[in-house]
């Protein structure tokens, strides 16, 4: 019942109507991971299909304007016109340049891309994404691991259970300290058994300059993507210096943002955001669902979730018409 209100909604306009009724103050930032050619279950995306229907539709519902820009506008006091919106992209995927770069030109619409530099020209990805690779590709029917203390077994006969045994177990190794995460992730790796490697890889520093040229902004994201409260102070200061150095080296100019790994609520602290600031960022984004305003905590940006299927979903998102 409530996705067909929602596409009632939007077809007859009364989205349009709300939406121009909405005055000055608060903007949302778009947050992106994958855009893939089809869908991908094991990893946080959206089709190019889809992508491609949600920038036409910013063009003309939205004002689209760059991150740097609206912070810079909270940062000195001035009201942020109606309707702003900033796009952003978690990790710097290949797939951004093949499915979104051509896009984003078309209809000549800012974006940031948050890169974790320690991955670029290499084979090598988050784990996240390999562990996502490994459920994929497996055929192994199960798995038996100890967590915290205790052994626990794990029965995935169909790719429906394939999926959520692998949502459960990320959301696991994500709150162990790195030291056991990195041990138990081997041990996962050992059991799933999967020959052949992960084609997915992160963007080559060719590709982002070139992107940057075009005038795609480039944030950093660390350097090795770890959960930042996850590591020792002192490594948690190196990932967030160095991902800065190399991507100023790569773009040629200063790195004004920084997006926290994972970034929910436990994901960082004052004593991160002070290593953030103190680097030279002028801004950090959260993965925290929400808008900001003029009060908002440059350095906790919320963002918007934008893996709607649908484009009335994705516009009634924009809307904040509650839980889709």
């Amino acid at each position: 019942m409530k996705k067909w209100f929602i596409k009632a909604g939007f077809y007859s306009g009364v989205f349009k109507i709300l939406l121009r009724g909405r005055g000055s103050g608060a903007f949302h930032i778009l947050m992106y991971h994958h855009v893939t050619e089809r869908d991908e279950i094991f990893l946080p995306h959206v089709t190019a299909r889809v992508f491609g229907e949600q920038m036409e539709y910013l063009k003309r519902e939205y004002r689209v304007q760059g991150l740097d820009e609206l912070v810079e506008m909270v940062g000195r006091g001035e009201e942020i016109p109606a309707r702003s919106v900033a796009i952003t992209f978690d990790d710097g995927y290949e797939d951004l340049y093949r499915n979104v770069f051509p896009v984003l030109k078309k209809y000549d619409l800012p974006a940031t891309v948050f890169v974790s530099t320690g991955f670029i020209d290499s084979d090598r990805l988050p784990w996240t994404d390999e562990l996502g690779f490994l459920f994929k590709e497996t055929a192994s029917t199960g798995l038996e691991i100890e967590i915290g203390g205790s052994r626990e077994r794990f029965s995935f006969p169909d790719e429906a259970a394939r999926l959520g045994v692998f949502r459960e177990v990320k959301n696991r190794l994500k709150a162990l300290y790195e030291p056991e995460r990195v041990d138990l992730f081997e041990r996962i790796k050992e059991q799933l058994a999967v020959p052949q490697s992960n084609p997915v890889r992160i963007l080559a520093g060719s590709h982002i300059k070139e992107m940057a040229e075009a005038g795609i902004s480039f944030g950093a994201h660390t350097v090795h993507h770890p959960i930042l409260t996850r590591i020792p102070p002192g490594r948690a200061q190196e990932e967030i210096r160095g991902s800065k150095q190399t991507l100023e080296a790569i773009i040629g100019e200063e790195v004004k943002g920084f997006c926290y790994p994972n970034g929910g609520k436990d994901d960082f602290n004052d004593v991160i955001k002070s290593m953030v600031q103190h680097a030279g960022y002028q801004y950090s984004c959260t993965t925290m669902e929400g808008t900001n305003g003029p009060a908002a905590d440059r350095y906790a940006l919320k963002r918007t979730w934008t893996s709607e299927p649908s484009l009335p979903l994705f516009a009634a998102r924009l809307l904040r018409m509650g839980s889709l």
